[in-house]
């Protein structure tokens, strides 16, 4: 099986309280800025925590020469 590096190991959010990283979303709410509210729960301790996501930045241009 294939072993993650060091930066892929990291990703992701990572509980304050317990150090889990597995979190069950219970609200997502669009903001007027165009970034996305998530609250989330811990599965672990219940803990609460709040993520702000932006959206992605703009696509490449995908002209093809043909």
């Amino acid at each position: 099986m294939k072993q993650p590096n060091a930066e892929q190991a990291n990703r992701g959010i990572e509980c304050p309280k317990c150090g889990c990283r597995h979190f069950y979303t219970t609200h997502t709410e669009p903001l007027r800025d165009g970034r996305i509210r998530r609250r989330k729960v811990c599965r672990h301790c219940n803990r609460k925590i709040v993520t702000f996501e932006s959206p992605p930045g703009p696509l490449p241009n995908r002209d093809c020469y043909m």
